[in-house]
């Protein structure tokens, strides 16, 4: 029985560590063993995928807003292996959207402490079956390999995780739920056409059969039952338990994940603002990984952040989530009349124009649909403006990288509100389309390297 390879995609470290932990508890476990390593960007999936060479792959779906040679990472992943792709997130509504994308089951990750063990156990399942399927079943093409040999054939998907028939799992999914006629093992590549028809008399056998009320594993056919029976039974429940208890184990007492700190900066043309209530941040090409790099930096106390990141719909749900989960400040998507609260990051919604109004004492988001503006909504002019309108000098006003020009005109007028402004310098941007513009027409007071403004930015809040 071959030794799995279990590849886990997933930039946020507590995360990492636990699903790490925990997935190379149940590998030891199974029959033919396993390894798992862990990647947390696109240049190290690369690596992993040519020397790892993975059966399987866990990613976190919230690192689908990541691009790669033009492509999201989740299609993107999928023409790169033909390993079995497992995708996990914090919402069912992103279902759909992993299954269409390339994923071939998507899983509920925990939101709670009691969410993990059956979490933990659906994972113990599906390791538990790819490693009982036929070795050829589980074989991955070579990344190396531009186009299969003449004749190949095609990479094999998991028989009961067929695209066709995507499965999405949840915390309260049974085994019962499973196991029935629609995820039926299917016969194994190198049979001859006389075991395949016994494979299917046996599979029109199983389906004749009661369901059973919640079986423990997912039914094969007969040789394997015969033979690994008692084995299936005692290894998936000791896996089970391993897995669930390590991971308790792991959310009870974590190990601290120190955050490195910012090596110091002197910036002498920076000073602390006399008062500071917004700080306002416009991005597009690149400003995914440029926002991040930002607010990893920041801790509270700080005022209020509000950001524009041209990004489609859905997608910045994800990017909100995905900061919030790496970063020490509070991190959302924007929703019409939030509140909006010390210490707090406002995602922008795709496909709506995100504007910052007072409501008696209260500061406040609005976000509606609107036209869009330099062919993109949400629009970073949009919400620089509104800034200009209700906040005036006590805004600070950012332009990260990104193509065309959006965000200029409102930059100009943050700063001749006396407003105070930063600006990405060319060396760090990946495209400097939008400062390179906020720049020349004067809308820059501070241009900076991309890993200088987080200290700009505690310094000019008097941290």
């Amino acid at each position: 029985m071959a030794s799995l390879h279990v590849l886990i995609i997933d930039n946020s470290v507590p995360h990492r560590r636990i699903m790490m932990r925990a997935m190379q508890e149940a590998l030891e476990h199974l029959p033919g063993g396993g390894h798992a390593e862990i990647a947390a960007n696109p240049s190290e999936v690369s690596e992993k995928l040519s020397s790892f060479q993975p059966h399987a792959i866990f990613l976190n779906f919230a690192m689908s807003i990541v691009r790669v040679d033009g492509m999201r990472f989740l299609p993107w992943l999928r023409r790169k292996t033909s390993a079995h792709i497992v995708a996990y997130g914090l919402s069912e509504v992103l279902r759909s959207a992993a299954l269409s994308s390339g994923a071939e089951a998507y899983f509920l990750r925990p939101t709670t402490e009691a969410d993990w063990p059956p979490f933990c156990s659906m994972i113990a399942r599906f390791l538990y079956r790819l490693a009982f399927l036929p070795e050829e079943t589980v074989a991955v093409a070579r990344p190396s390999a531009a186009q299969p040999a003449a004749g190949a054939a095609p990479p094999r998907r998991l028989p009961w995780l067929s695209r066709a028939k995507a499965t999405v799992f949840t915390a309260n999914t049974t085994a019962a739920e499973t196991a029935p006629e629609a995820i039926l093992p299917s016969a194994p590549l190198s049979v001859t056409p006389k075991q395949a028809q016994a494979i299917q008399k046996t599979a029109e056998s199983i389906l004749t059969q009661p369901k059973p009320q919640a079986p423990s594993f997912l039914p094969k056919p007969p040789a394997l039952r015969e033979i690994y029976a008692d084995h299936q039974k005692k290894a998936l429940t000791y896996a089970e338990k391993r897995f669930a208890a390590l991971t308790r184990q792991a959310i009870a007492q974590p190990a601290a994940v120190p955050k490195a700190p910012p090596a110091h900066v002197d910036l002498p043309e920076i000073s602390k603002m006399a008062q500071l209530d917004l700080i306002a941040i416009g991005a597009s090409t690149g400003g995914t990984d440029a926002i991040a790099e930002v607010l990893h930096h920041l801790t509270p106390p700080l005022p209020p952040i509000v950001i524009v990141q041209h990004i489609p719909a859905y997608f910045s749900r994800l990017f909100a989530i995905r900061l919030n989960e790496e970063c020490d400040i509070d991190v959302k998507e924007a929703a019409d009349g939030d509140p909006v609260y010390p210490g707090h990051a406002y995602v922008a919604p795709g496909g709506l124009h995100m504007t910052v109004a007072r409501e008696g004492a209260r500061l406040v988001v609005h976000c509606a649909a609107g036209p869009k503006v330099h062919s993109v909504c949400p629009s970073v002019d949009v919400l620089f403006e509104s800034v200009v309108k209700t906040i005036g000098h006590r805004a600070l006003g950012i332009i990260l990288t990104g193509m065309g020009r959006d965000g200029a005109s409102g930059l100009l007028h943050m700063r001749q509100s006396g407003a105070v402004t930063l600006g990405q310098d060319e060396k760090s941007c990946v495209v400097y389309g939008m400062p390179r513009a906020a720049y020349d027409c004067g809308a820059v007071s501070h241009q900076l390297p991309l890993q200088h403004i987080a200290p700009a930015i505690l310094k000019m809040a008097g941290r």
